[in-house]
């Protein structure tokens, strides 16, 4: 017989979300960021300011985190800096359907 000594809750992770996956966003401000290269190894990096970041969804590295684009490369933002640092970008309807069917 065995007795166990923990047990695992799932706890919902992002359940009073702000930031929606596929949202882009404009930094106000530089901010640091963490790249992982193909190898797993991260590196902290700076996002310049006034550049365009896109959500592709939540962080599998950090938590209360998500993985966010910026030019061909991924990157980790918590997302109080994406928040509070950021400003959220409006695109055209237009605009939007043109990149999803490109």
């Amino acid at each position: 017989m065995t007795t166990p000594i923990g047990y695992s809750a799932a706890i919902p992770r992002h359940a009073d979300i702000n930031a929606s996956i596929g949202q882009a966003y404009r930094t106000n401000k530089s901010f640091v960021a963490v790249h992982f290269n193909p190898a797993g190894k991260g590196e902290i990096v700076f996002l310049p300011e006034g550049v365009m970041l896109r959500v592709t969804g939540p962080s599998s590295c950090l938590r209360e985190g998500f993985e966010v684009m910026f030019g061909k490369q991924f990157y980790n933002v918590f997302e109080v800096d994406l928040l509070a640092r950021c400003s959220q970008v409006s695109e055209p309807r237009r605009a939007r359907s043109r990149a999803v069917a490109a």
